[in-house]
């Protein structure tokens, strides 16, 4: 069906979504309402997190009926950096990892459980759309560092064609310095 996320079964919320229909916008305190109680405190933990990482905004984004409405991340402007699924009785998030990011087995900071689950997610067009369940605290932490982790590796992406531009609106590459013209020789006259 065109329309859905790669990789996303149809969505949990079934018929019972107030919120699966493009219009009326919801406010983000009427999918907040959605949550129980425990998911209410681990969201607004999340928000506290997210908040914290340098050039993070966020807005309500409708992604289809399936899915309805949901409160995304980015970094930058063109840059998802996550996506808060706040459905009745259930609060869970999707973190897409781009080619560059989606080998994490040589970063040390996530968990194996973790890892394991990036690993069994099938990439579609290149990207794995990584579901996350936030229940526990080990779930938390573990959306923690794979944010984290994303955030790093989405900078220095950035840092890295940042470089690339500026050296080639300064030219094609740095030309070496040409070489100077030899002295003539200057005659002094003795007195």
């Amino acid at each position: 069906m065109a329309g859905k996320a790669p990789n996303v079964p149809l969505a949990r919320n079934g018929k019972n979504h107030p919120f699966a229909k493009q219009d009326p916008k919801p406010t983000r305190a009427r999918l907040v309402s959605l949550l129980d109680p425990l998911g209410r405190k681990r969201y607004a933990e999340i928000e506290r997190f997210l908040a914290t990482i340098t050039g993070s905004t966020s807005g309500l984004h409708f992604y289809n009926n399936d899915w309805g409405w949901a409160v995304r991340y980015m970094l930058g402007t063109k840059d998802a950096l996550c996506t808060l699924h706040l459905l009745p009785g259930t609060f869970e998030a999707t973190v897409s990892l781009g080619r560059e990011l989606s080998d994490t087995s040589k970063d040390g900071e996530l968990d194996s459980d973790l890892k394991r689950r990036i690993s069994r997610t099938t990439a579609a067009n290149g990207t794995k759309w990584v579901r996350l369940p936030i229940k526990s605290d080990m779930d938390f932490t573990n959306f923690m560092r794979l944010i984290e982790f994303k955030s790093t590796g989405l900078k220095a992406k950035g840092k890295a064609k940042k470089g690339s531009a500026t050296a080639s609106r300064n030219g094609k590459a740095e030309k070496p310095a040409a070489k100077a013209a030899p002295k003539a020789a200057v005659k002094t006259k003795k007195r």
